[in-house]
C-alpha cells in the first residue's frame, strides 16, 4: 500500500504534455487577441492623426483663399505639380510646421490637383473606417472631405 501512494504521488509532481500544450494553446489565443487588439487601436490613432492633419491643410489653404481669394498662392512653394507631398505647398504662414508634415504610417499626403484659383486636392489614406469615412483613400479639397 506504501509503495502504492508513493507512486502515486510521485506520477502528480509535474504536467503532462497535453496539458502543458493546452496552457500554451491558451496563453497563444490570450496574447494573440491582445496584440490584435493593440493593433487595431494603434491603426485607430494613425487615422485620427491623419484627419487632424488633412484639418489643419484645409483650414490652411482656406486661410489662403481667404486672404488673396485663390489658392494658386500655396503651388509657389513647390507644390505645382500633381503628386508631390503636400508639405512643399506654401503653407508655412498659417502650419509652420509643414515641412515636417507627414502621414504617421506609411502612406503620404499628396497632392492631387494643383492649387489653383478655383481649387486644390489633396490625398491621403485611412487604415479601417472612421466616423463616415470607409478604409482606403480619400481626398480633401475646398469642398470638404470626400
Amino acid at each position: 500500500m506504501r509503495n502504492q501512494f508513493l507512486s502515486l504521488r510521485q506520477a502528480s509532481k509535474g504536467f503532462t504534455l497535453i496539458q502543458l500544450l493546452v496552457w500554451v494553446l491558451i496563453a497563444s489565443a490570450v496574447f494573440g487577441g491582445f496584440f490584435y487588439l493593440l493593433n487595431s487601436e494603434h491603426a485607430k490613432t494613425r487615422d485620427a492623426k491623419r484627419l487632424a492633419d488633412m484639418s489643419r491643410v484645409q483650414a490652411a489653404f482656406e486661410f489662403l483663399f481667404a486672404q488673396n481669394a485663390s489658392f494658386a498662392k500655396a503651388a509657389d512653394g513647390g507644390c505645382n505639380t500633381v503628386g508631390v507631398h503636400v508639405n512643399l505647398c506654401k503653407l508655412s504662414s498659417v502650419i509652420p510646421d509643414i515641412a515636417t508634415l507627414s502621414d504617421p504610417g506609411s502612406f503620404s499626403y499628396v497632392v492631387s490637383r494643383v492649387p489653383d484659383d478655383e481649387g486644390y486636392q489633396v490625398t491621403f489614406q485611412l487604415e479601417r473606417s472612421y466616423g463616415n469615412l470607409k478604409a482606403g483613400a480619400h481626398a480633401i479639397s475646398q469642398d470638404g472631405f470626400q
